[in-house]
């Protein structure tokens, strides 16, 4: 195994690796995982790719394939802190991808167990314990209405909110996620405001035309 430091607490991550222990090499082979949000338990990389360079390689030495966009082929969305609100409510729309944090993922590879079927009850369960405190602000480009982030939390509806937070308002979740009706929708925290109101000039250059802004976390 090995030892991150984890950001804002006194204690260690560990990171599971192939072979040893419990650990089954090869355990995610034949799954394709996509990434949202950022995991600084990892550390490494920054902004918004804080993390994620690392989770990639944790996944892709078990055998899974690291993926950019939810699609129908989506087996696992490995959700970091402040995840994109896109890519959450899109894979909670599939009935056969799971929702996990990097702490479930890593205990499931600690202790040898092969990742539950989609729409399982087990997947259900790993599911309903994601919890999400507050979504991405995305990225900060120009100014006006763009210059606090492009992230679809800002202006999504509290309907649409509950749903990807996984919030069964009006039985959009599937038996599988593990939701119940509450009296009353939480408050999510507003997505955080970038340090400067206007990114560098060169930003734009950074990012492929072919990115969706609306969602990129």
């Amino acid at each position: 195994t090995a030892l991150v430091p984890a950001m804002g607490k006194g204690s260690l991550f560990v990171a599971p690796r192939p072979g040893q222990g419990l650990a089954v090499a090869g355990c995610l082979s034949g799954k394709t995982v996509v990434l949202t949000g950022i995991f600084p338990e990892l550390g490494g990389g920054a902004g918004l790719d804080l993390g994620k360079a690392k989770a990639r390689a944790l996944v892709e030495s078990f055998g899974g394939r690291v993926t950019s966009a939810v699609s129908g082929k989506t087996d696992v969305l490995l959700v970091g802190k402040e995840p994109g609100m896109s890519k959450v409510t899109q894979a909670r729309s599939k009935p056969g991808c799971i929702l996990m944090n990097l702490s479930q993922l890593s205990g499931e590879l600690t202790a040898g167990r092969a990742l539950p079927g989609g729409g399982s009850a087990d997947a259900g369960a790993l599911t309903s314990e994601v919890n999400i405190a507050s979504f991405s602000a995305g990225y900060a480009h120009g100014g006006g209405a763009n210059r606090f982030g492009n992230g679809l939390a800002a202006k999504a509806s509290t309907e649409a909110l509950a749903y990807a937070v996984g919030i069964d308002l009006q039985g959009l979740i599937g038996p599988g996620g593990g939701a119940q009706k509450p009296k009353q929708v939480p408050k999510l925290a507003a997505p955080p405001k970038p340090k400067v109101e206007k990114a560098p000039a060169t930003l734009a250059a950074l990012i492929p035309e072919q990115i969706d802004l609306t969602d990129c976390c």
